[in-house]
Parts: structure tokens; C-alpha cells; sequence
């Protein structure tokens, strides 16, 4: 009979592929369980009761024939047979063991490389966010300047502004010290000068233009003051 590798068979099915009695199979199956420290060796069926794989009929026959040939107590043989099979697999779990952790590092590497990329893009976006800042900033500065100096070219005195354009010969006049205010003063005083006091000035200057020109006529000589003598008709010809 040929059996599946997959294929679980009943005890009579297993216990005639070993050549053996059903109550053996039990027996030997016990020491098996016992030598391997698992009482779930064996698969079982819902009713407990124990299953075979091609695999585990295997491993009966070699123990069965160890048993028989080498004089060797059924203890002793199946710690010879059941011990490197269990030593296999445990050897296979370590194994499994190994891969999957080395799955779990390669994972933990892959959420450490994508939590570094969020992490780099995330300072990249501050960077970023910080020179808008920087920008904004410089940006607000230089408004602030040009807001100062508006208002410190209106409270400025306007008078300068009207000021003409000046040579280097400007300063070399003579600058008049008075101020606005002492001019108006003299203005004021000009303006508040009497009637009398104008027609008194006129009369004093009408006064010494007369005494002027009747000291010029004193001067006046009588032949200055006599007609041109008229000349003879034929002192034309002399002349």
C-alpha cells in the first residue's frame, strides 16, 4: 500500500503498514510521546484518536527495527530515533524562528526607512515654512523703514523744500541775521507810523530840495542867466 505523504491513516491502517498489532502501534506510540516530552506527538482525531503520517510510520519502522536488532531497550531506541528527529525539529523551528525575526527586522527596516523619509520631508517642509517667514519678515522691515522715513520727510520744515539751488558764492553774501519774526516787528512799527509824521517827513524833504536848488541859482552867473546874442547876417560869412 502507498501512502500520501499527506495522507493521515487510522492505527489498524498504520499498525499493518508496520507489520505490527494495533496494541504494539499503542505501545510504541507511548514511548514516543513519553522520549518527545508531547503528548500531542501524534495528530488525533476529534475522538482523540491517534492519526499516522507517512513520516511517523517511518520513524516507527526505524525504531522497531533498532529495537529488534541492536538489543537495545525501546526507551533507548526511541531516544536514539526520536531524539535527532526531535532535535530536527526543533532545529527547523529555530530556523523558522530565525526567518520570521529576520522578516520582523526587514520590516521594522522598511517602517524605519518610510519613517525617515516622513520625517526628512517634514523638516524639509520647516525649512521651508522658515524662510516665507524670513521673507515676510524682511518684507515688513523694509515697509517700515520706507513708513519712517515718510514721516520724518513731513515733519521736515516745508520752507526748506522752496529753498532755491545754491552756489558756492551763496555763502559768500552776507547773510541777514534777522528773523522772521523781528522783520515783522519792523513792518509792524513801519505801518504804525502817524499821518503827521508822514506829511511831516514829506514837507522836510519838499524843504531841502528847495533850499538845494536856490543854492544852485546863487552859483547862476548874470551872463549864464542872459539871452544868446544874435549875430549880423554877413558875420555868417566871417565866422
Amino acid at each position: 500500500m502507498s501512502l500520501n505523504e499527506k495522507e493521515l491513516v487510522n492505527p489498524s491502517t498504520a499498525a499493518a503498514e508496520l507489520k505490527i498489532s494495533v496494541a504494539t502501534l499503542r505501545k510504541y506510540s507511548l514511548i514516543v510521546e513519553k522520549t518527545t516530552g508531547d503528548s500531542e506527538y501524534y495528530a488525533r482525531t476529534s475522538q482523540r484518536a491517534r492519526l499516522y503520517s507517512v513520516k511517523n510510520i517511518e520513524d516507527l519502522k526505524a525504531f522497531h527495527k533498532l529495537a529488534k536488532q541492536s538489543g537495545l531497550t525501546l526507551s533507548d531506541a526511541a531516544q536514539q530515533i526520536f531524539a535527532v528527529s526531535d532535535k530536527k525539529v526543533e532545529d527547523q523551528k529555530k530556523a523558522d524562528k530565525k526567518i520570521e525575526e529576520q522578516a520582523n527586522a526587514l520590516m521594522d527596516s522598511k517602517q524605519v526607512v518610510k519613517l525617515l523619509s516622513a520625517l526628512q520631508q517634514t523638516i524639509a517642509n520647516q525649512n521651508q515654512a522658515i524662510a516665507d517667514l524670513q521673507k515676510q519678515v524682511a518684507e515688513v522691515q523694509k515697509q517700515n523703514a520706507a513708513l519712517i522715513d515718510s514721516q520724518k520727510q513731513l515733519a521736515a520744515p516745508q520752507a526748506t523744500a522752496d529753498l532755491p539751488e545754491m552756489d558756492d558764492d551763496f555763502f559768500d553774501e552776507e547773510i541777514d541775521e534777522k528773523t522772521p519774526e523781528q522783520k515783522r516787528s519792523e513792518v509792524a512799527k513801519d505801518m504804525s507810523k502817524s499821518e503827521d509824521e508822514v506829511r511831516g517827513a514829506i514837507l522836510k524833504k519838499a524843504q531841502e530840495n528847495a533850499a538845494k536848488r536856490a543854492k544852485e541859482n546863487v552859483h547862476r552867473t548874470l551872463a549864464d542867466m542872459q539871452l544868446p546874442k544874435k549875430k549880423h547876417w554877413w558875420e555868417r560869412f566871417l565866422g
